[in-house]
């Protein structure tokens, strides 16, 4: 499992991945893997999916402030990460 660093709109992993945030629905991977969050579900185009619950996502990661244990905690609401410059939070 690899460990990322999140910060703003981007994350980095330990192994050099990243992850951009595009919209609050929408992130793209350095590989090019879009991610569509659709409430606490995240989908991926490369048929991956995670639910979060709380701080933990069912690829059993958690998030701890700006830091997440696996991908699927990345996606975790959290003011650092939602409220990033130019993003609005969803006001649902």
């Amino acid at each position: 499992m690899s460990f990322w660093q999140i910060l703003g709109r981007l994350a980095v992993s330990d192994t050099g991945e990243t992850l951009q945030k595009l919209s609050h629905t929408t992130s793209v991977t350095s590989d090019g893997t879009t991610y569509t969050k659709m409430g606490s579900t995240t989908v991926g185009s490369d048929g991956s999916v995670f639910t979060q619950m709380g701080s933990f996502s069912t690829d059993g990661s958690t998030r701890m402030g700006s830091i997440a244990t696996g991908i699927g905690a990345v996606f975790n609401d959290q003011d650092d990460w939602s409220s990033a410059p130019g993003i609005e939070k969803d006001q649902s």
